[in-house]
């Protein structure tokens, strides 16, 4: 009975333990409103039937020499070049001097699947705010950014004045983001190759006589 008493009360302590661990209190999570997911594009306003809101999501570690704050991308359309771009927000404040930081950028769609993972670096000695807001954009499908209802940011790699390198531990960021109910393993948080997308132009490959693939220039499109 004794036994009995003493494994039961292990029982609680491990228990306790682990609901303890469960949630990372040096990674906080904020919730900041993204705006309208309604989206202005060359053939009129996607999603304008929809009263949601796109949802960012901030992560400060408290262990980076920097925090991060108002975080997130919008869609951009460029009337004149007639493309889609993706556009990056954050404001970095240093806890010590720093030479250079990079953020990141996770996107998913309204179902919490991943679309697609951006990052920008920004080289600057600072010791007072860096403001990433046109910093860097990227081109982007109608599809994407029609699909975009959240955005997770978070300071992914600090390079300190003296020279010392911190790096983002995806094991403690993927927990944070599954709760959050997306769909994300630690491969999802390292960036995408940069595609560079010309929708006016088609790109294709075919077999030469000789059996080698070419790519063909692009043809416009009619």
């Amino acid at each position: 009975m004794r036994a009995t008493a003493v494994v039961v009360v292990l029982f609680f302590i491990f228990q306790s333990a682990v609901a303890q661990n469960k949630g990372d209190s040096s990674l906080q999570v904020r919730e900041e409103d993204g705006g309208s997911v309604a989206v202005r594009t060359t053939n009129g306003v996607l999603n304008q039937g929809s009263s949601l809101k796109r949802t960012w999501y901030v992560l400060d570690d408290q262990k980076a020499p920097a925090a991060l704050d108002h975080a997130g991308v919008f869609p951009l359309l460029d009337e004149k070049e007639k493309l889609q771009y993706i556009m990056p927000v954050g404001i970095v404040s240093p806890k010590q001097a720093i030479s250079a930081v990079e953020l990141r950028y996770v996107l998913f769609d309204v179902w919490g699947q991943r679309l697609r993972t951006l990052s920008v670096t920004q080289l600057a000695d600072s010791s007072t705010h860096i403001d990433f807001r046109g910093s860097n954009k990227w081109v982007a499908l109608e599809s994407e950014v029609s699909q975009l209802v959240t955005v997770v940011s978070f300071v992914a790699r600090v390079r300190t004045a003296e020279g010392g390198v911190w790096t983002f531990d995806a094991g403690r960021v993927v927990p944070q983001l599954q709760d959050l109910g997306l769909n994300v393993l630690p491969a999802d948080l390292i960036p995408d190759e940069q595609r560079i997308i010309n929708p006016g132009l088609i790109y294709w490959t075919y077999s030469s006589k000789d059996g080698e693939a070419v790519k063909a220039a692009g043809v416009l499109r009619p």
